[in-house]
């Protein structure tokens, strides 16, 4: 009853990680996004069949599915840290399914994802072109930019650059004066320079913590410099 057209829907596109994600948000008590369906019923014969073309949601659906068919195990946030890329807060939480399929988890565990519920909108429409519409229309967001992930990154790290290079529209984060005075940053130019200040503090404490320049670009680079400046807090 629930299934994909392929006229119009892509095929399986995650890649691991995401779908390990997913499972941890899942297992963390995080909000799932809204799962679109098309709600189909037709009669033939006298007889009515019921189906359920999946709108927006697959990726989400299919990465469920697979891990409780054992198809992966998830992240432990420690072991594969590099990979999995979760904020230092979360490597210092205790993750009782890191590492794990799904027939490994307790049994608390196992009912407490299946018990999950998750949040769908029916789409009823005789108009298979209404639902396509929508389709195109949920996928036309735009993702994050680097700048905007940096923004939205847990920790000290994000905040020291927020304050240092500014965010007017956070009356808390008004800028150092070397941006607000010498670069004579306008409200356009924040985003630019919370770039650059981030990449500054980013090359002083790798200088500081290992003795070499680090890469600047990417969120790669923001985990590393988060756990150097985690390091040095700890001193």
């Amino acid at each position: 009853m629930l299934y994909a057209n392929p006229e119009y829907q892509r095929g399986k596109v995650w890649k691991p990680a995401q779908k390990k994600r997913l499972v941890d948000s899942v297992l963390r008590g995080y909000p799932i996004p809204l799962i679109y369906l098309h709600h189909i019923s037709k009669e033939v014969d006298g007889a009515r069949r019921e189906d359920f073309e999946v709108i927006d949601g697959q990726q989400r659906i299919n990465a469920l599915h697979e891990f409780k068919e054992g198809a992966f195990k998830l992240f432990d946030p420690v072991v594969d840290e590099e990979e999995a890329q979760f904020p230092s807060f979360i490597t210092q939480q205790p993750c009782e399914w890191g590492g794990k399929l799904f027939e490994e988890l307790s049994p608390a565990l196992q009912t407490q994802m299946l018990k999950t519920e998750l949040s769908v909108m029916l789409i009823q429409t005789d108009a298979p072109n209404e639902a396509r519409d929508l389709f195109i229309r949920l996928q036309a967001g735009m993702p994050l930019n680097s700048q905007e992930k940096r923004d939205a990154w847990p920790g000290y790290f994000t905040d020291f650059v927020l304050k240092v290079a500014g965010k007017p529209e956070i009356t808390k984060y008004p800028g150092h004066a070397f941006f607000n005075v010498v670069m004579k940053a306008k409200e356009q130019d924040r985003g630019e320079f919370r770039q650059l200040a981030a990449q500054m503090i980013m090359l002083y404490l790798a200088r500081r913590q290992s003795g070499r320049l680090c890469e600047i670009g990417g969120m790669r680079s923001i985990l590393f410099t988060t756990r150097i400046w985690t390091l040095i807090r700890a001193r």
